[in-house]
């Protein structure tokens, strides 16, 4: 079931999940966590996904924070019980992890973002939630701990734009370059340091 794609799952409406403005979120849920891994849904705007824990969507209220999946499932090795619910957000990296997620980016390519594009908010609200939970669970803001899914996929040999690979988030603007793994990278590195501003 890991490797099925957002954009095969069933969207969900943000009023069927607690959510927040961006400014009130806060975590709350105490546990063990190691890891915190960054997306985007390749959906619109307004649409939210279980696949995650935490959703950043737009609303025409602002940024709202959407909880969508309880964090205790993946508070624990989740192979070792498979079958038992968890949030699956980035492939074999789910045991004591959390899925952050924009909403956005449906359509996209490197070159066109497409009629839901990145937003500066969007971003801004990706790092502020991001740097609360590391703040929350202790995960230090660094490569080993806090990665996009692009570059979870660079580590293990599935970065890219098909089907099923992944480049979420390897770009923050739209560029007719060729994609490349050091774009995951530098996009990375870039959102750990906004995260460690936001501390």
């Amino acid at each position: 079931m890991e490797r099925v794609a957002v954009a095969d799952l069933v969207a969900y409406r943000i009023e069927d999940f607690p959510h927040w403005p961006l400014t009130q979120w806060r975590p709350d849920v105490a546990g063990r966590i190691d890891h915190i891994y960054t997306h985007w849904s390749a959906h619109d705007y307004a649409s939210v996904f279980p696949a995650y824990h935490v959703c950043i969507a737009t609303t025409p209220d602002g940024i709202v924070v959407v909880n969508t999946h309880d964090v205790r499932e993946n508070m624990r090795n989740v192979y070792e019980n498979p079958d038992a619910p968890y949030a699956q957000h980035t492939r074999g990296r789910n045991s004591h992890a959390l899925g952050i997620s924009i909403m956005a980016m449906q359509d996209a390519t490197p070159a066109n973002f497409g009629a839901y594009p990145l937003t500066e908010e969007l971003v801004n609200g990706l790092c502020v939630v991001g740097a609360r939970l590391a703040a929350f669970y202790n995960v230090p803001i660094d490569a080993d701990h806090i990665m996009s899914h692009a570059e979870a996929a660079v580590r293990e040999g599935y970065f890219g734009t098909e089907p099923d690979q992944r480049w979420d988030i390897a770009r923050l603007v739209v560029s007719d370059k060729p994609l490349v793994e050091q774009d995951a990278t530098d996009v990375g590195e870039e959102l750990r340091a906004r995260m460690r501003a936001v501390r």
